[in-house]
C-alpha cells in the first residue's frame, strides 16, 4: 500500500478531480480506479482481463466505474467521454508487457486530452542514475521468458526510449518524473507548458503541405507528416524552442531547416484528431503564437458525380493532348470537386499509373499535372479520384514534339 502512495504522490494530479474523466489501463485490483474515483472523477478501467478481486472490491467500495475487458490496441476515441477524449490516462506497469508499444501509446494518445501518466520498467535504471549516457534510446526486446521468466514482458525500453517514445507517439511533451526500482515514471502532456513569455513580433505561418504532396489533406491512418512554412532570417531554431500546435495539441516538432522558400518545420500529424477541418499554429521561442492556417483531416467521401469534362495541353491548351516536349503539362477541368479539393485528396490516374496534382482550384474545377517519366507516347485513358469518387474516362494522346522524332530517326 506504501509503495502505491509513494507513486500516487508523484503524479501531478489535483486532489479534487470531480468534473474530469480518467482512463485507468491495466488496473488489476483498481487500486488507482477507486482513488481517481475517491477524488470525484468518472473513471473508466480497461484490462485484459477481467477480475474477480477488482469487482469484489468495487462492490465494497460502492464504485460506479466502468470497467471493461479489452485490450489497449482496441482503443479508439469513441470509448472517451464527449468533448474529445479523457483528461487523464493512468498508464501504470503496461508499456513493458506489450509486443507493439509504440502503437498502444499512440492509440492512448488518441483518447487523452490532457495529461497520461506512464510507467514501466527500464532496463538501464542503475546506468542512468549512475549519469551514464546511451549514445541512442533503446529497446531490450525479450523473445522467451528472459525478464523475469514471465512470458508476457516483451521489451525493456531505457529511460531515453521510454520518453522518446512518448514524443513519437504524439504527445506534446515527456516530463521525466522519477526513476527508481527499475522503472521510470513519466508524466505524457498533450498541450505545451512553461512558454516562454512572448516578448517579440508572432511567427507568420505562411502555408502549410503534407511530405508527400502539396495538399493539406492528412489521413489518421497513414504516415504522413505536416511541413509547416514560416518567412524566416537567419539560422534554423533549435528544436526545443519550436512549439507546433495542430487542432489544440501541442506536437512535437521532428525537424527544421531553412529553405530558399523559408522556415520548414517538419511535425507528426496528432493522434485524435476529429474529422474534418482543423487549424495548425507555432510559437518559436519567445515570438508570439502565429496566425492559424486550416488544414483537413479523415475527410469522408463525397456523394455526388465527380465528372472529368475536359483535358488540354497546360501549356498549347489543345484539346485531348499532351506534349512531353514542352513540359507534359495536362490541365484538366472537372464537375463536382468538393470545396476542399486540393493535392492531398485528388489524384490523376493516366493509364492506371497515379499522378499528384501541382494545383487544385475547386471553384474553378481546374487540376494541373505533370506526366511521370513512366508514361509513354500514345494513346492513354484519364480518371480522376477525388474523396472516394470516381470520374468518367477519357482519353490523352501524349505526343512527343518534331525534334525528338528527329533524333530518334537519326539514332535508327
Amino acid at each position: 500500500m506504501e509503495k502505491q502512495l509513494a507513486r500516487l504522490r508523484s503524479f501531478p494530479i489535483s486532489e479534487d478531480l470531480h468534473g474530469k474523466s480518467v482512463l485507468d489501463i491495466g488496473p488489476w485490483d483498481g487500486f488507482f480506479t477507486f482513488e481517481m474515483e475517491r477524488r470525484g472523477a468518472e473513471v473508466t478501467a480497461i484490462d485484459y482481463v477481467d477480475l474477480d478481486s477488482f469487482r469484489l472490491l468495487a462492490e465494497r467500495f460502492g464504485s460506479k466505474a466502468r470497467y471493461l475487458r479489452m485490450e489497449v490496441y482496441e482503443l479508439t476515441p469513441d470509448l472517451a467521454p464527449p468533448g474529445g477524449g479523457f483528461d487523464i490516462v493512468l498508464f501504470l506497469g503496461v508499456l513493458y508487457h506489450l509486443k507493439h508499444p509504440l502503437l498502444a501509446l499512440e492509440k492512448i494518445c488518441s483518447v487523452t486530452r490532457k495529461l497520461c501518466v506512464a510507467d514501466t520498467f527500464v532496463s538501464n535504471q542503475p546506468q542512468y542514475l549512475a549519469g551514464e549516457q546511451t549514445a541512442f534510446p533503446y529497446l531490450e526486446l525479450y523473445e522467451r521468458d528472459e525478464l523475469g521468466g514471465q512470458l508476457d514482458n516483451w521489451c525493456g525500453p531505457s529511460v531515453d526510449a521510454v520518453l522518446s517514445l512518448v514524443r513519437q507517439a504524439g504527445f506534446a511533451s515527456a516530463e521525466l518524473l522519477d526513476v527508481g526500482d527499475n522503472t521510470a515514471r513519466v508524466a505524457a502532456w498533450r498541450t505545451w507548458r512553461n512558454l516562454p513569455e512572448d516578448t517579440e513580433a508572432a511567427v507568420t505561418l505562411s502555408a502549410i503541405s503534407s511530405h508527400a504532396n502539396r495538399g493539406r489533406t492528412f489521413s489518421s491512418t497513414k504516415e504522413e507528416y505536416l511541413q509547416l512554412w514560416c518567412p524566416w532570417e537567419g539560422e534554423a531554431p533549435v528544436l526545443e524552442t519550436v512549439y507546433p500546435e495542430v487542432g489544440g495539441f501541442g506536437v512535437a516538432p521532428l525537424a527544421a531547416s531553412v529553405r530558399p522558400e523559408g522556415l520548414l518545420l517538419s511535425v507528426r500529424l496528432p493522434p485524435g484528431l476529429p474529422p474534418g477541418r482543423t487549424n495548425a499554429r507555432v510559437k518559436i521561442g519567445p515570438r508570439g503564437w502565429s496566425n492559424p492556417v486550416e488544414l483537413f483531416v479523415d475527410l469522408p467521401p463525397i456523394s455526388n458525380e465527380l465528372r472529368l469534362v475536359n483535358l488540354q495541353d497546360g501549356i498549347s491548351w489543345r484539346n485531348g493532348e499532351v506534349d512531353v516536349d514542352t513540359g507534359g503539362w495536362v490541365t484538366l477541368w472537372l464537375d463536382g470537386l468538393s470545396p476542399e479539393a486540393d493535392p492531398g485528396n485528388t489524384t490523376v490516374d493516366i493509364d492506371s499509373i497515379p499522378h499528384a496534382p501541382d494545383m487544385v482550384d475547386a471553384v474553378r474545377g481546374q487540376v494541373d499535372v505533370k506526366l511521370r517519366p513512366v508514361v509513354r507516347p500514345g494513346s492513354r485513358e484519364v480518371s480522376v479520384r477525388h474523396r472516394g469518387a470516381l470520374s468518367n474516362f477519357q482519353d490523352l494522346v501524349v505526343k512527343e514534339g518534331d525534334s525528338r522524332e528527329e533524333k530518334g530517326h537519326n539514332r535508327a
